[in-house]
């Protein structure tokens, strides 16, 4: 390996043999002399992976202040041939057009003369582009046949134009006896390189007239309208029509020599056609990121990008968009075969990562926002191939997102984005760039798939959000909805779905959702999910939606809550509503908005907000199946008493209630964790006999659903209603008060309202001399004008009233108060 010997005819160099830094006049390498070499990727250096086949090569970066010049002791008794053979190339080096210019001469020794320079090859030989590897014969001077070891000195120069120079790389030198070439060139490859174009490749270089000649082409009887040579082995044939993909095709070469004059003969190639610039969702992935290098670590401090090919299939990356939420640049032709990884880096960083594998520097590098940034790859035709968005969170913890850690993707053969799934880097050297990820995972579990939300954006399109990310290859038709809605398009971006429609939907219409064959990310089909309810609702009214229900004692442990009303018969949107309180001044204060895109409450439905309605449905079992929405705190509402204030979309208060203990049930031994409910939603908010104690019937609260104390608004069709005629005030099996309402078509009635006992002695008064409007109510919760409990048994309501013309009208009404059994 790497080893300089004088053997019966030959003296090889493969360069595999680690260079000491040595310079001239001291060598590097056995009978190997260099000007300046290096341990680093500048002046001369080994470079790793960049040889033939992916073997070290010996590297000559020349600059403005530079020329690498290399002697070679070259020993002749041992070789007759007197010939020199190696291969070697141009690697692109930053973004400028200057060549690498090299010359060689003949010297009899290290320390004297050597002939004129000799420029190998033209000025365009070695551009600054990634080359193949190409052979060059050097033949000795006649005049120093004879000597037994003379000296070839090579001298790599800085060309002309712009910017950097190409980087010059040579590998598999040798000095030998040397067989003439009566080899012809041989088809090394065929393959797509455009839907209309092929790319073949020769094993040499070949003829640079004859191989541009359409004759010498024929795929299945067609000649290519146009052949463009992209070096001395390699070519690019255009065809008139698209090629299919995916088939198999025959292609005819004839009559091509190599520069020896070696004809290749007429030869049959069958490939199978691929688009390398065909690419689809997912068939080039984003399977790691470093956002926010450090500098004391192993890695290097820059930013990379890891790209990925999950296929059977090679790609062409020069059509590809890669952007940030601010830059967008367009990748540099790059080949990227199947199973393979690619490291994009800032242009001019591509030598920090030559160690780790495949490297493509990206001019215009969109820097990634360390905080939370996405990063998204499309085609220059705006087809979206992968996307990925993280966060701070998405290193799992502080530690990890500050300190030098990389992203990666556990399984990138996934059909969906792998936002959601990104964890920090295993591996000690904090990130896996141009190697498997350390957190590769092909068996971790996914989330279950379910719909968590449907709403409409407006008339003409709704969204649909799921528990989790699927693959993107869903159709309109397997979107089901009743009744029907004509759909136009769909768009999928993690884990939503936008649809717009051909027709605007009705408002307050519900219609019933659900999803047909839906693909998870690994390809699992779910025969359907949902229904789910989606309805375009209504902006609330003055007066549709109330404050219905509040705990602001809770058990210790517990959350208290909130909860409003819909009084109207329309689905209504709760989009920024929001509660709050009153300060000191008597200014809403500790507004929380609790109402977002996706909130709708229904017809008479009910909505308890709160911290955790967890723990709620716990402690109140008979309100499972009631509607909640947690936040992540409520504004002050003290025990002690306050102010909830019910706040519309437009930022008004709508309702405010003022509360305390006072407002219970006096028989209430214990106001903790029972809360307060409205009794009828057609009274003031404010009025102190509209609201009661939660009935311990019902748990001593009923959040996210009907009130136990609510009063049924058809109680007025009579003029006078007693609502229940029998309670217990303990609430042992009902409400535990009765309300009296009353409702007359003309108002200016004076009444006067007394509970008696069955015997007809007074107990409690309700009013007296009242003027009443067309509708009231009065409560009374079984105590007498003390304020003591009564018996339980029989009473009487007695109404008097009379009007403004003098009538008069008793009314009396059963009322029995009952005890617990």
């Amino acid at each position: 390996m790497g080893i300089f010997t004088i053997q019966s005819f030959s003296q090889i160099q493969d360069f595999e043999k680690e260079f000491s830094i040595s310079s001239y006049p001291d060598e590097f390498l056995p009978g190997w002399y260099g000007n300046e070499v290096r341990a680093t990727t500048s002046r001369i250096f080994q470079s790793l992976g960049l040889g033939r086949g992916g073997s070290k090569a010996l590297a000559i970066q020349p600059i403005s202040t530079f020329n690498g010049v290399l002697w070679i002791r070259l020993n002749l008794e041992a070789n007759p041939s007197k010939k020199v053979v190696f291969w070697a190339r141009s690697q692109q080096n930053g973004a400028g057009n200057r060549p690498a210019l090299v010359f060689y001469s003949w010297g009899k020794g290290l320390d004297g003369e050597f002939s004129g320079k000799t420029q190998l090859g033209s000025n365009s030989e070695f551009p600054n582009v990634n080359q193949d590897f190409r052979r060059f014969i050097l033949e000795v001077p006649e005049e120093l046949g004879s000597e037994e070891e003379i000296i070839l000195r090579l001298e790599v120069n800085y060309g002309n134009g712009t910017g950097s120079a190409a980087r010059w790389l040579m590998d598999d030198f040798a000095f030998e006896e040397f067989i003439p070439d009566t080899i012809a060139p041989e088809i090394a490859s065929v393959k797509g390189y455009s839907a209309q174009e092929l790319l073949i490749r020769f094993s040499e270089k070949v003829d640079p007239v004859f191989s541009l000649l359409p004759p010498a082409y024929e795929l299945e009887g067609e000649n290519p309208e146009k052949i463009k040579s992209q070096n001395d082995s390699t070519f690019i044939l255009s065809f008139g029509e698209s090629l299919t993909e995916g088939k198999v095709y025959s292609l005819k070469i004839t009559q091509i020599p190599d520069l020896d004059g070696n004809i290749l003969k007429d030869t049959l190639v069958n490939f199978k056609f691929f688009d390398p610039r065909l690419f689809s969702q997912k068939s080039i992935v984003i399977n790691e990121l470093m956002p926010a290098p450090r500098a004391d670590q192993d890695l290097p401090n820059v930013e990379y990008v890891e790209l990925y090919n999950p296929t059977e299939k090679e790609y062409r990356l020069d059509s590809l968009i890669l952007s940030n939420t601010r830059t967008s640049t367009r990748l540099e032709n790059y080949w990227l075969g199947p199973e393979k990884y690619l490291i994009l880096v800032p242009k001019g960083q591509e030598k920090n990562f030559t160690a780790y594998g495949e490297v493509l520097g990206v001019a215009n590098w969109p820097t990634l926002l360390n905080s939370g940034d996405q990063v998204i790859m499309k085609t220059d035709s705006g087809l979206e191939i992968d996307r990925i968005s993280f966060s701070t969170s998405s290193w799992g913890g502080s530690e990890f997102a500050g300190g030098g850690y990389s992203l990666e993707v556990p399984d990138p053969y996934l059909l969906c984005t792998n936002s959601e799934f990104l964890k920090s880097s295993k591996d000690p050297k904090r990130g896996t760039p141009g190697v498997e990820n350390s957190v590769f995972d092909p068996n971790f579990q996914l989330p279950e798939l379910k719909i968590t939300s449907a709403y409409f954006l407006d008339s003409l399109s709704f969204e649909i959000n799921f528990s989790g990310p699927f693959s993107n290859t869903l159709a309109l038709n397997q979107i089901q909805i009743s009744p029907s809605l004509n759909l136009e398009s769909l768009s999928i971006e993690g884990k939503k779905i936008k649809v717009l429609l051909a027709e605007k939907a009705l408002p307050n219409q519900l219609f019933q959702l659900s999803i047909n064959e839906l693909q998870d990310c690994r390809g699992k089909s779910i025969s359907v999910l949902g229904p789910i309810e989606l309805v375009l609702p209504l902006k609330p009214k003055k007066g549709d939606i109330l404050l219905n229900e509040l705990l602001f004692n809770p058990i210790s442990g517990d959350p208290k809550f909130v909860e409003i009303h819909n009084r109207s018969e329309n689905y209504l949107s709760l989009e920024n509503w929001a509660l709050g309180n009153l300060d000191n001044q008597g200014q809403v204060a500790q507004v929380r908005v609790f109402g977002n895109r996706d909130l709708v409450i229904p017809p008479r439905g009910f909505l308890a907000i709160t911290t955790d309605q967890e723990k709620l449905k716990i402690r109140y079992p008979k309100s499972q199946s009631g509607k909640f929405i947690d936040l992540a705190s409520l504004p002050s509402f003290p025990i002690s008493g306050g102010t909830v204030v019910l706040i519309s979309s437009s930022g008004e208060a709508e309702e405010n209630f003022t509360y305390s203990e006072e407002l219970h049930h006096p028989l209430l031994r214990d106001s903790k964790g029972v809360s307060l409910e409205r009794v009828y939603s057609g009274i003031p908010v404010n009025d102190p006999k509209n609201w009661q104690s939660a009935s311990g019937n019902e748990d001593f609260a009923t959040p996210g659903r009907k009130n136990s104390q609510a009063l049924d608004e058809q109680a007025f069709e009579e003029s006078i209603r007693i609502d229940p005629p029998v309670f217990d005030p303990e609430g042992s099996s009902g409400p535990s008060f009765t309300s009296i309402r009353y409702q007359f078509e003309d108002p200016g009635w004076i009444g006067t309202f007394r509970i008696v006992s069955s015997s007809g002695q007074f107990i409690y008064t309700l009013c007296q001399n009242a003027v009443l409007g067309t509708e009231g109510q009065f409560v009374w919760n079984g105590v007498d004008s003390k304020g003591a409990r009564v018996k339980p048994g029989y009473y009487v309501l007695l109404v008097e009233m009379v009007d403004l013309g003098g009538k008069t009208l008793v009314i009396k009404k059963t009322i029995v108060v009952a005890t617990r059994l």
